[in-house]
């Protein structure tokens, strides 16, 4: 890859202004230290042991990287990669060397001191030309200092480092059409990854990309963990900060348009003190839920300033008329479980996993009991801010709908504000806001935004007269409108033609036409998981769906692909996840298309969906299982809760101190004291002090599983190898896997091997290599957790091997 960057250097060379090559040299500096750091990372996670390297919250950072970010990361991964891979690498980094002089690292320092300058101050013609000419002196360093983390490309076009004894793969993408790139943002959404960035190119336009990331990327260990129902936010608001627990989904899309008249109206009841329950009406398609999602959002970005309802906790719930619980999928038969299940959902801000006293109860009598919890926690009414999408699902008569006015009535008296979105105008006491056509000007906007977007390049051409037109014959509903973009971009046909196919037909007909038109676009892959998913019981989300694809061996990214170019189903996007819902009419139409295979093919189908189930029902009980030991527990009270959200934004000093008044506060919380220890040890880097508090976890709590691991690993750090293994023994008999028992044995005496020497050194290691292998033999998939062991076995296997192999010829070569 460096000729690849030194023939855009020769680019730059050519141009005229010295403004100019500055302005290229620096995204052309900012592009290697970026690839330098990704290879750097995917080197240390693939071939080193990644215990003693923190890293997660610099990767974490990384997604939106600054030009100091660089500069930081590698100090803290390049003497790991010394350690474990070549003690000469990136050699100059922090030492001087031949023609590098002061050391790199210096310079980037002094570089990044000039941006900031420059970014916030006057850049004088003398100084630009000096900082041309330094800047070209610093990638001539970086060439040399990172002559073995800057890439090359095979025959293939794939990106590889290579080193005597083998190559290394690069998976994170760092070329676009062959070359270099400079990255924007990393961010995940419906639980894939994907990267933004621009080509590094200056001598014509450099558009703005968007890539996929496989599965196994190295972001994706930042939410390795088991997902939380509710997640915990920081809003500022009026110079003060709101700390809210929530369950939103994110934006729905990124092309919201209009609604601006709909927008002030739900924002006027979110100010009306006097109003408990706001309804948001109109017929599918319309946007209700979008609409709801891109306030409620907005709030949360803190792009909206309340005067006086600030909640604390805000949950959303679309009311389905079905349930997954450890026994399948629960299907109810009245609207009242449908209703307590809102209650229950709120409860689960606090409980992730409700025990059956909430089950047991319904109706009024779970509306004081979730009252009685609430006022315990010191929150009252106005600080709850409950979501119910789709309510016209919870009354289908008469009765019901009393049933749901009394319902929203006490909900709304006792719990907290409601916003409620149905397909109905409800006969309930709400502020009323109706969702009709957007207006002839945003359907405009939305249909060029559209456009752009999926190349629908006779909409691009039309003039605003013909879009208008074409607005109202499609009763300026959203959903048809996209509808009518994806058509002309697939067919390629005129929006007269393309009109006269989707206006003769009913909405029924409209429907079945589309899925029948995207039906064809779609590959025998695509189609074999659409008779997966409608065959399965178990809920349709990332999970399951994920199961899905790799059960079928298609990428779930290329799943997603095709979801989104179809109006099958419904999505709700939580960002580290999704879930989604099948429009009927879409799943009458899979289970149509299903029932016209041959019997093989379709038992084949149904053998799949059996798999996905069983993982699925795993899955859940080992997140509940997790829930309930770690989670439910430990962020009780309002420090723990702050010392959490320190912890997530890297502020570890501000999270220790917190975490100490949370103890005081709930002093004999043994899961409290073992997230506690889990900060010291491993933020804080404090090993002696985590063995206080996981101690008393422990003591609090023997069958605190999460404890006697955590106890465990603390007793490893400080080289007490029998009591580490004593404790995580005891981690097995409280239902942590064989093989995780034994990898985390196996690691211990790898470390501890830097330690020995002679025979010892010997010993511990073919020790550590022992229990790899026992691991391997004892190891069992089942969920993604496994997956990641499997991956931590092999890798160490690697390294003790490598460590033996090493030893054994330094004792041949000096005998």
């Amino acid at each position: 890859m460096e000729n690849v960057y030194r023939s855009q250097l020769a680019v730059i060379g050519n141009l005229a202004s010295a403004e100019a090559k500055l302005n290229c040299l620096t995204s052309t500096l900012r592009s290697i230290l970026q690839l330098v750091v990704v290879t750097s990372i995917e080197l240390a996670s693939k071939k080193t042991s990644t215990e003693e390297l923190d890293i997660d919250s610099s990767i974490e950072r990384f997604c939106i990287p600054s030009d100091g970010l660089p500069r930081e990361m590698l100090d803290k991964i390049i003497p790991h990669l010394r350690s474990y891979q070549d003690s000469r690498i990136a050699y100059g980094w922090f030492e001087e060397i031949q023609n590098v002089k002061p050391c790199l690292s210096k310079d980037i320092v002094e570089w990044v001191e000039f941006r900031n300058r420059a970014a916030h101050g006057v850049l004088d013609a003398q100084t630009t030309k000096e900082w041309v000419d330094k800047i070209q002196l610093i990638i001539e360093k970086c060439f040399k200092v990172f002559s073995s983390l800057i890439p090359t490309i095979d025959s293939a076009g794939k990106v590889l480092i290579r080193s005597k004894s083998e190559s290394i793969y690069i998976s994170t993408p760092v070329l676009r059409n062959g070359l270099p790139i400079v990255l924007a943002k990393v961010k995940q959404r419906k639980g894939l990854w994907s990267l933004e960035g621009q080509a590094l190119i200056f001598d014509r336009q450099a558009g703005k990309f968007t890539v996929e990331l496989n599965e196994d990327t190295v972001f994706s260990g930042l939410n390795s963990g088991t997902k939380e129902e509710y997640e915990i936010k920081i809003i500022d608001c009026d110079n003060q900060e709101l700390i809210v627990s929530h369950n939103v989904p994110i934006r729905q899309t990124a092309t919201f348009e209009g609604r601006k008249k709909e927008l002030q109206a739900l924002q006027e009841w979110y100010e009306d003190e006097d109003s408990r329950r706001c309804l948001i009406y109109g017929d599918g398609g319309y946007g209700k839920t979008t609409l709801v999602l891109e306030f409620i959002n907005k709030y949360l970005d803190g792009d909206i300033q309340p005067t006086w309802f600030t909640p604390s906790v805000i949950s959303f719930y679309t009311a389905k008329m079905t349930r997954w619980t450890a026994d399948g999928l629960t299907h109810f038969t009245s609207t009242k479980p449908v209703m307590d299940e809102c209650l229950r959902g709120v409860m689960q801000c606090f409980y992730p996993v409700l025990d059956k006293k909430w089950y047991s109860i319904s109706g009024r009598t779970l509306i004081d009991r979730v009252v009685q919890e609430l006022r315990a926690r010191k929150i009252e009414r106005n600080d709850v801010l409950l979501i119910i999408d789709n309510s016209e699902s919870l009354a289908a008569n008469s009765q019901d709908t009393a049933d749901l006015a009394s319902f929203f009535r006490d909900v709304g008296k006792s719990v907290g504000r409601i916003i409620i979105t149905s397909r109905r105008n409800e006969s309930i006491e709400a502020a009323q806001i109706l969702i009709d056509g957007l207006d002839e000007v945003d359907c405009v906007s939305l249909l060029k935004c559209l456009a752009e977007t999926h190349g629908a390049d006779a909409i691009i051409k039309a003039g605003s007269s013909t879009l208008r037109k074409v607005s109202n014959k499609l009763m300026r509903k959203p959903i048809l409108l996209e509808a009518l973009v994806v058509y002309v971009a697939r067919s390629g046909v005129s929006i007269d033609r393309a009109m006269d196919n989707l206006y003769k037909k009913s909405d029924t007909d409209l429907l079945e036409f589309l899925y029948e038109d995207a039906w064809e676009r779609l590959d025998e892959l695509q189609r074999k998981v659409f008779y997966v998913i409608v065959s399965i019981a178990s809920p349709l989300n990332d999970i399951s769906i994920g199961r899905a694809c790799q059960i079928l061996e298609i990428q779930h990214s290329e799943f997603q692909s095709s979801l989104q170019e179809t109006h099958f189903a419904s999505v709700s996007d939580y960002g580290k996840g999704y879930e989604i819902e099948l429009v009927d009419l879409a799943k009458r139409f899979f289970e149509k298309k299903l029932s016209e295979v041959e019997n093989d093919s379709r038992n084949s189908v149904l053998e799949s969906a059996s798999l996905v189930d069983e993982y699925a029902k795993e899955r859940d009980r080992v997140e509940r299982e997790y829930q309930e030991d770690r989670v439910s527990d430990a962020f009780r009270n309002e420090y723990a809760k702050a010392a959490k959200v320190e912890g997530d934004k890297e502020n570890y000093p501000e999270a220790d101190e917190l975490f100490s008044l949370a103890v005081e506060d709930d002093p004999c919380n043994s899961a409290l004291n073992d997230r506690y220890a889990w900060l010291l040890l491993n933020k804080i880097k404090n090993p002696e002090r985590a063995l206080t508090y996981a101690e008393k976890a422990i003591a609090l709590d023997p069958n605190n599983c999460d404890a006697a691991v955590t106890l465990a690993l603390v007793y490893y750090r400080l080289n007490n190898i029998q009591k580490g293994d004593e404790f995580i023994d005891v981690a097995h008999k409280l239902g942590r896997p064989k093989s995780f028992c034994l990898l985390r044995k196996a690691i211990a005496r790898f470390h501890m091997s830097y330690s020995c020497n002679g025979e010892v050194f010997i010993a511990v290691l073919q020790s550590a290599d022992t229990l790899l292998k026992q691991a391997l033999s004892e190891h069992v998939s089942l969920t993604g957790y496994d997956a990641k062991n499997l991956r931590d076995i092999h890798k160490y296997q690697e390294l003790v091997l490598k460590r033996l192999s090493s030893k054994r010829l330094t004792e041949k070569r000096f005998g």
